[in-house]
């Protein structure tokens, strides 16, 4: 039930797919919705914000690129005009003015050697700019992951996060390192050509600027064309990503229920649909290019025909014509630039629209300011008066319910219950419709989020190792100084949290023992043997108040008993939450929780609740616990 809420929070129409997710539920299996970016100007401006931090950089860069496409401007007609004292000598048959041929060929010589100079120190700037922009918003990005609620990983696909992480913040740093200067020279050049073609001759100037409305239009034509193809691409891929990433992960389970017929042509037709996306995509891209060359070619060959009349007739000296020629394909290559970084720059904005959507997801509510004294944390909790739902439905509806401090209590109930969801409103990864939950006295709201969960340890049914050794791994869970890292925390208190875990025999038995390398997943350890490693690592926390959702279900009865007697040593003074199925674990609690619908039924201790007959009796009866 609780899956279902879930699912249902975001409409269908809102969905571009679903891939099935862990867990059983569905994830939505991409972050894009179809379509085009839907605020090209506003991305645009907000991307323009994050660069402030590094205007001068950015200024500097701008200020070389407009003198290095300024020098270029001069260039064709300095060469025009030696062309012309060439000419003169010929014609006229006279001596050469060596004296401003030289001059002519010296300034020549400098403005190459200027614009170099330019554009080289413009792009390395540029280059270290964008390299701290995109530092930069990978950094918030990393502390939004942090931020954001549970909701959100709920309703994304991990190959759709990784996309976002990599791919796109790439697309991001490549536009504006080539993109930005591409575009900013073409339209230098564009304003300046124009001017310098005016000032040789207007009629040709006219005639060349026939180019300019039709190229426009056929701009208008490839934008409205290509900004939904390379939308549509950039979800195929993220779709893509996240079906391989599911898969290789989920490999025994492929190969055991020999679903490998049903995945290749699953993933044959949507490498197909990316395929499709691609090569349209990669086809809009590639005409530009050669409708662009047509439309200045046939301008370009009229330009000459009439600009050779004008030579032979006089009205137009020959090295202005070679210069007004050299400007004409001047005029084609920002056209050119424009067309061909067109669709780059839609898809990077596209790209920054989905990163910055990213950021704007909503986030954990921060309505607290206070910080907590672990010390002094008693770890007595009431639920008072608390509706919850994951949707408009409540799934919680005046739930109350009192836990002494140092009590342990069992939550049992069938799938759906709302077990899991009890325990994840006591660390706020979710935020009541309405009540109280309270702690020692303080509503859990008037705690900063991050300061509420130092009173918590958790070890879920799920594991997570990260890639790295053991010790580190376990001392994920201790507290530890600003400033420090994981090689702080005391190898002692690792052993120690090990112990307690019941870990340490088979760490002790790896030729590297607590410097032994986990690979990604921990897939060179057992399912046990990782569930004891998250158990030393919620052990070595020493929070006061710990919650265990079906911690134990990996391991095996033997091992179970080791871990509960550590357990009861580690909780004999603080308040625990135990979800378990198995009888083992729960009959010894002090109280045991009943739900069922979201609902607390029944509250007593195993004896009391088998004799009462009711909810929790007839699970007993049916072999449920």
């Amino acid at each position: 039930m609780q899956e279902a809420n879930r699912t249902k929070e975001k409409k269908e129409d809102d969905l571009p797919g679903i891939s099935k997710g862990a867990g059983g539920a569905g994830r939505v299996a991409g972050l894009l919705a179809s379509g085009s970016a839907k605020d090209n100007k506003g991305t645009l401006l907000r991307l323009l914000k994050n660069i402030s931090p590094f205007k001068w950089f950015f200024i500097t860069a701008i200020i070389l690129t407009l003198i290095a496409s300024g020098v270029q401007i001069f260039i064709p007609r300095l060469i025009g005009n030696i062309i012309n004292i060439i000419t003169s000598t010929l014609q006229q048959e006279i001596a050469l003015d060596w004296p401003a041929f030289r001059n002519l060929a010296v300034i020549l010589i400098l403005l190459f050697v200027f614009q170099f100079l330019s554009t080289y120190f413009s792009n390395i700037l540029l280059v270290k700019m964008t390299q701290k922009l995109i530092r930069s918003i990978r950094n918030q990005m990393q502390e939004k992951l942090n931020r954001l609620t549970l909701k959100y990983f709920d309703r994304s696909s991990t190959g759709d996060m990784v996309s976002l992480l990599t791919n796109d913040l790439d697309n991001v740093a490549n536009t504006l390192q080539t993109g930005l200067t591409s575009s900013l020279t073409a339209i230098v050049i564009l304003i300046g050509v124009v001017i310098m073609m005016f000032n040789i001759h207007a009629i040709l100037a006219l005639l060349a600027m026939v180019v300019i409305p039709i190229s426009y239009l056929l701009v208008k034509f490839l934008v409205k064309k290509a900004k939904p193809t390379f939308q549509r691409n950039a979800k195929f891929t993220g779709h893509f990503s996240g079906q391989v990433e599911e898969i290789y992960n989920g490999e025994d389970i492929v190969k055991h229920y020999n679903l490998g017929n049903e995945l290749k042509a699953e993933m044959s037709d949507l490498n197909e649909r990316l395929y499709e996306s691609e090569w349209k995509s990669s086809l809009v891209s590639f005409l530009t290019r050669p409708a662009g060359d047509l439309i200045l070619n046939a301008n370009y060959v009229l330009v000459a025909i009439l600009g050779g009349y004008y030579v032979i007739s006089g009205a137009l000296s020959l090295g202005a014509f070679q210069a007004f020629i050299q400007y004409t394909q001047m005029l084609r290559n920002p056209f050119n630039q424009v067309l061909g970084i067109l669709n780059t720059i839609m898809s990077a904005l596209a790209s920054a629209e989905r990163i910055y959507s990213f950021l704007d997801a909503e986030e954990t509510l921060q309505s607290g300011t206070e910080e907590i004294n672990i010390s002094k944390t008693l770890g007595k909790i009431e639920f008072n008066q608390v509706d919850f739902g994951y949707t408009d439905e409540l799934l919680f509806k005046n739930v109350n319910l009192k836990v002494n401090p140092g009590e342990q209590l069992a939550i049992v109930g069938t799938t759906g219950a709302g077990k899991t969801t009890l325990v994840n409103l006591l660390m706020r990864f979710y935020e009541i419709n309405d009540g109280q939950i309270i702690l020692d006295d303080h509503d859990t709201k008037q705690y900063h989020t991050d300061e509420l969960r130092k009173a918590y340890a958790m070890v879920l049914q799920d594991t997570w190792l990260f890639s790295g050794t053991i010790r580190d791994n376990i001392a994920y869970g201790a507290a530890v100084s600003s400033g420090e890292d994981l090689s702080a925390v005391p190898l002692e208190d690792i052993e120690a949290a090990a112990r307690l875990a019941r870990a340490d025999s088979f760490i002790e038995r790896l030729p590297e023992r607590y410097d032994t390398v986990l690979t990604e997943g921990a897939a060179n350890i057992s399912n046990g043997e990782r569930q004891l490693l998250t158990i030393a690592r919620a052990m070595i926390k020493k929070a006061p108040i710990i919650i265990l959702d079906e911690a134990t279900s990996s391991v095996d009865t033997r091992t179970e008993l080791f871990i509960q007697q550590a357990m009861q040593e580690l909780t004999s003074n603080t308040t625990s939450f135990v979800i378990a199925h198995r009888l083992s674990t729960i009959h010894d609690a002090d109280r045991i929780i009943v739900m069922d619908q979201g609902a607390i039924v029944e509250i007593g201790t195993h004896a009391a609740l088998l004799e009462k007959g009711g909810r929790y009796a007839e699970m007993y009866t049916a072999g449920q616990l």
